[in-house]
């Protein structure tokens, strides 16, 4: 326990450091080292040696997946603008605003949405995974579409009354 616990203390500012400098967010930084050192402490409990090069390759890694997630954020607000004129930037509180308007549709509406836009399956593709024919899934998709618009426009009208209320 010792060791981990010198390993962590001689090794954090060296982890928020590189996040921190890769993300320009002391708070993104601060997480990505709780998640490396989280796996280092599973690879110590698990009897594997700790290393400064192997825990930056764990670094790295957590930092690819945050620019993809970031990656991922952006594109859904392209979509966003695109395919519901959502005029308002996408931060973490409408990203999970719109996970939640998305969960609260039917499941098979749901369901068609999430394989499109976060699988990025093609019609056919959902077709075969859910046995039915592309014209069927393209119907189903334009209908979970408007389900999803009335419910966004409706937290759009809810943010903007909030955002003229507090100026």
């Amino acid at each position: 326990m010792e060791k981990f616990a010198t390993f962590f203390r001689v090794n954090y500012s060296l982890v928020v450091g590189v996040a921190e400098r890769r993300l320009d967010s002391k708070q993104d930084a601060e997480e990505i080292a709780t998640e490396a050192f989280h796996i280092a402490w599973q690879r110590y409990q698990a009897g594997e040696q700790l290393s400064v090069p192997w825990l930056y390759g764990v670094v790295r890694n957590l930092i690819g997946d945050e620019y993809r997630s970031r990656g991922r954020r952006a594109e859904l607000q392209r979509q966003l603008n695109e395919e519901f004129a959502l005029r308002i930037p996408v931060s973490d509180d409408l990203y999970a605003d719109v996970r939640d308007a998305v969960e609260r549709l039917p499941q098979m509406h749901r369901e068609v949405l999430k394989m499109t836009y976060w699988e990025r399956l093609t019609s056919k593709e959902i077709a075969a995974a859910l046995d039915m024919n592309s014209a069927a899934v393209r119907a189903r998709l334009m209908r979970a579409r408007r389900m999803l618009r009335a419910a966004l426009n409706e937290l759009q009208g809810r943010t903007g009354e909030e955002v003229r209320a507090r100026g």
